[in-house]
């Protein structure tokens, strides 16, 4: 397929076998803008597509920072919030709210709270008070999760080993303390005991090897092997390209316009209102003159200079599209 557009888009096309086995096209187009209080503007130079999965350190133990832009399909859209969970006014606290609301679409949230340590009191453990804090990043590995220590093994929380708070009785001997998470639903901190897993949340990407996210990928053993690779196996579900927490992914598809709040993220406002850009995009055909819609599959909002005055939003629309005859030469234009 032979792409072009005059927006301000990083653009690709690609071909995908789909879930009946057919080869399908995909074209997948970037846009990054800047929110201010004097409205919402579109970068002059697009952001560049991400062909592959960025990690803070080792993919394996690390938190995804960056999920490729290459998938096939995304059946609901995911909203990511990257950034730092901050005080009001720059007080120092225990803990706080974080939450994202889309009015009648979306509420979503959970706590932060400064750094706190199991130990050991009269041969039981005991979760001491968090420090207070001003600032806690909102990034999976202060969220409940990580590994530890079984005598030479390593044990992982598979939901998120970039955590920490992770511990089991066993590995505890070894041990004379160990970090709580800083990120978690209020109502588990308070009932919160050494060896019970939390909940993980957060507001970034789930790396694909987590779970629950792993298991849409559907079953990769012998059988598929012999008779599907390279394709997906045949219990593959098109949710596993879907990246955001389960929390913060949409169903229908947002649309563009939508105001979205965001509570707990600014040392200035108890509450930063967001707009989403008002762009939609379509595939515009040369040889049939057919107008396919673009769906906005993906909403990044980077917060971590809101108190300097701006946020920076990134969209990414996909379109499938089953005809790539029909489509062998299209336009990305407005929709």
């Amino acid at each position: 397929m032979d792409i072009t557009s005059t927006l301000p888009l990083s653009y690709l096309a690609f071909a995908h076998w789909h879930t009946d086995d057919t080869e399908v096209g995909v074209v997948v187009a970037k846009a990054a803008f800047q929110l201010t209080k004097d409205g919402t503007h579109p970068m002059p130079e697009p952001p560049a597509l991400d062909l592959v999965d960025q990690f803070a350190d080792d993919p394996g133990s690390s938190a995804l920072i960056r999920e490729q832009d290459i998938a096939p399909h995304k059946p609901k859209t995911d909203l990511i919030l990257r950034g730092t969970a901050r005080s009001l006014e720059g007080t120092p606290r225990r803990d706080w709210p974080v939450s994202i609301t889309i009015p009648d679409v979306l509420t979503y949230g959970f706590h932060v709270r400064g750094p706190a340590i199991w130990r050991k009191h009269l041969r039981r453990w005991q979760l001491a008070q968090p420090d207070p804090v001003t600032e806690v990043p909102l990034s999976y590995a202060y969220a409940y999760g990580g590994n530890c220590m079984v005598g030479e093994d390593t044990q992982f929380f598979e939901q998120n080993p970039a955590g920490q708070g992770y511990m089991t009785e066993e590995a505890a001997h070894e041990r004379a303390e160990w970090s709580a998470p800083q990120i978690g639903l209020l109502a588990e901190f308070m009932d919160a005991r050494p060896f019970v897993p939390m909940s993980v949340q957060g507001t970034m990407p789930v790396a694909k090897g987590w779970l629950p996210r792993r298991a849409r990928a559907g079953t990769f053993d012998a059988a598929w092997e012999q008779d599907r690779h390279p394709r997906m196996p045949l219990d593959y579900d098109l949710g596993f390209w879907n990246a955001a927490p389960l929390g913060m992914q949409i169903e229908p598809y947002l649309a563009g316009d939508e105001t979205i709040e965001i509570s707990g993220v600014s040392h200035q406002r108890a509450t930063v209102t967001l707009r989403l850009p008002g762009a939609r995009l379509a595939l515009q055909s040369h040889i049939t003159d057919e107008q396919l819609p673009m769906v906005l599959d993906t909403v990044d909002i980077d917060v971590e200079t809101i108190d300097d005055g701006y946020a920076t939003m990134t969209l990414l629309w996909r379109a499938l599209v089953p005809d790539r005859d029909a489509f062998a030469k299209a336009d990305i234009v407005r929709g």
